[in-house]
């Protein structure tokens, strides 16, 4: 039995109740009673509406709204996960970039797995003439969705070399198991966006939504899971490296000689060899 935390990130439009049917999955299964499962919700609206003191939060919002989340609902003394659905993937990897480029890296080190479904690294062209025309576009988290994205990009760069890549712990980087999947019917986000250059990548039976419900046809994403929360927590935590030892080095000073002027403190010596 693995002990620790579960963070859930829904996706764009959605709510902490997408993952109802496959958390409840899980904690129903024998290995995984040990996991306390926290739903991390942010506000994502279709539409804003104008003249009102409040706005849709960008990536960047959101991804420091987790900070105080997980330091609220995940103790500091135990290890914990993330799963994540569509955009909260792309949120994620905006919060690893954020700590990692602060100089926090060893921040994360408690993190033990990141599982990623249906995440659109490369964006989605779904629909995209249809929010353009609604105006979907000129909002911050469809705006996001959009292919070639350069933030989005910097994002996933990061995550890749400084966290996916990473050999030790340090202000700048963390080594974190992730695992990216595509749902092998999703039109939203395409198998090439899901994956991207992520080097654990993998197909789920599902649909851009289906991939979430266990009771699919052919589902396995609850066993996926369970795998991979398993075996990553099993796995001892990542430490920073060991600094080498100073090296010394003994100076003996031989045929020497020299000579006191006066009453005073002042010597002339002479060295005539250094032995190291």
């Amino acid at each position: 039995m693995v002990e620790g935390h579960v963070v859930l990130i829904h996706g764009l439009w959605s709510s902490p109740t997408t993952w109802n049917r496959l958390e409840q999955v899980l904690k129903a299964d024998a290995d995984l009673s040990g996991i306390q499962w926290a739903r991390y919700g942010y506000p994502s609206p279709k539409l804003g509406i104008p003249f009102l003191p409040r706005r849709i939060p960008d990536y960047d919002d959101i991804a420091q709204a987790l900070e105080s989340f997980v330091q609220a609902r995940v103790p500091d003394d135990g290890p914990w996960a993330v799963v994540t659905h569509s955009q909260g993937g792309l949120i994620l990897q905006r919060y690893l970039a954020w700590k990692v480029n602060d100089g926090r890296g060893r921040d994360l080190a408690r993190i033990r797995s990141i599982v990623m479904l249906a995440c659109p690294h490369e964006g989605s062209d779904y629909l995209r003439l249809f929010r353009n025309v609604a105006g979907f576009g000129f909002r911050p988290q469809t705006e996001s969705l959009q292919q070639f994205r350069t933030d989005v990009a910097a994002s996933k760069r990061t995550v890749l070399n400084q966290i996916t890549n990473a050999t030790a712990v340090s202000d700048r980087t963390c080594p974190i198991p992730v695992h990216v999947y595509a749902g092998d019917s999703d039109n939203v986000v395409r198998r090439v966006s899901a994956q991207a250059t992520f080097p654990d990548a993998g197909v789920l039976p599902g649909n851009h939504s289906s991939i979430l419900d266990p009771a699919w046809p052919g589902s396995v994403t609850a066993e996926t899971i369970r795998r991979h929360l398993v075996t990553d927590f099993s796995v001892p935590a990542p430490s920073a490296p060991v600094p080498p030892p100073v090296e010394q080095s003994t100076i003996s000073i031989a045929d020497s000689s020299g000579f006191q002027i006066g009453n005073s403190n002042t010597q002339i010596n002479r060295i005539d060899r250094i032995d190291r």
